[in-house]
């Protein structure tokens, strides 16, 4: 399979990740850490990276960084090199470690990039290895929460954020957590482990989250426009979240028929439709399986969808609402 191009432009964030090899230890102790982290802190000072928040686990890692000069790729491609070879040397072994070319996702909004930043903190906690973020010995958490950090970790950025998101005249470390201390919600967690794992394609993220239903709808109508018929390439909620919403939606307003084809039909099955294989991103077979249809089902629901959104506005501005609550309920109520 041909290699997606990377989005690596000068001055791009980007939220990288990889693993061992077969899921093995990439990291066994603090001596392996410290090493990877000193092959960063190198590549900081050469100019081609900016490294805002990160967390190394035993079997992975995940970085939000900034590409200064668009030269991303060559920077890892040292650091995980250089590391491969320290960790073969040290523990006697010879053959890969990890699994390959690391993965980036652009990171094009503020919102996501927030997001992340909670997401990356919350990993050693939602796998069990710490109690809080901040106490965790390999994550950049427990940096923030102190006046003073290692020189290769850029904390402007953050600092900023966490000094006008409360009001503040200046930083003050436990300050971070009231920004950044909170879990991110499940499904919002889960987006974005599902779009690691996902070639890049087209992508509606940055568009929709946080967005009030009237931005929805004008980003609905302007993809129209664009003929743009195509379901999105990269998940943008979690199938729970958007049958969640549709439910509330349901229960809220109540029943609504429609007849697209002279034939009446539940107008919520086709919202439901159009969330999971428009937005969630699911297969027919995964489609089928969250709505309780049949695959043929669920096609056929996802075409009408598709012809009745472009032509009925009150039905658009219904799946608008919809849409709005499901990413609402995915990555919680913007503040």
């Amino acid at each position: 399979m041909a290699r997606h191009p990377r989005k690596d432009n000068p001055g791009s964030w980007h939220h990288v990740i990889n693993r061992g090899i077969a899921r093995r230890p990439m990291f066994e102790d603090r001596v392996d850490v410290r090493y990877f982290l000193s092959r960063l802190a190198r590549e900081v000072r050469r100019g081609r990276l900016e490294l805002h928040a990160w967390c190394i686990l035993t079997t992975h890692f995940h970085l939000l960084v900034r590409s200064p000069v668009g030269e991303l790729s060559e920077a890892l491609r040292r650091a995980q090199s250089e590391y491969s070879r320290h960790f073969n040397r040290r523990h006697r072994r010879d053959g890969t470690l990890i699994r390959g070319r690391f993965l980036s996702k652009p990171v094009e909004s503020l919102d996501y990039r927030l997001l992340l930043v909670r997401y990356i903190d919350a990993n050693p906690v939602r796998a069990g290895l710490s109690s809080a973020s901040w106490r965790y010995s390999w994550g950049s958490a427990r940096h923030y929460v102190r006046p003073k950090g290692p020189p290769w970790l850029e904390r402007a950025w953050v600092e900023r954020e966490v000094v006008q998101s409360l009001g503040r005249s200046k930083y003050d470390p436990p300050d971070y957590l009231r920004v950044f201390g909170r879990m991110p919600p499940a499904g919002a967690a889960a987006v974005i482990e599902e779009r690691t794992d996902r070639p890049l394609g087209s992508d509606a993220l940055e568009s929709l989250i946080g967005a009030a239903p009237e931005a929805v709808l004008a980003w609905m109508r302007r993809k129209a426009e664009l003929a743009d018929g195509t379901p999105i390439g990269l998940p943008v909620l979690d199938a729970a979240s958007a049958l969640e919403a549709v439910t509330r939606s349901r229960g809220a307003v109540g029943e609504w028929r429609m007849r697209p084809r002279r034939r009446e039909i539940d107008g919520w099955d086709l919202v439901e439709a159009g969330l999971l294989r428009g937005f969630a991103a699911l297969s027919w077979s995964q489609l089928a399986a969250s709505a309780g249809i049949s695959s043929t089902t669920g096609q056929q629901r996802f075409q009408t969808h598709r012809e009745v959104i472009e032509k009925d506005s009150f039905y658009a501005e219904r799946f608008s609402e919809a849409l709005s609550l499901a990413m609402e309920v995915c990555f919680g109520a913007r503040e």
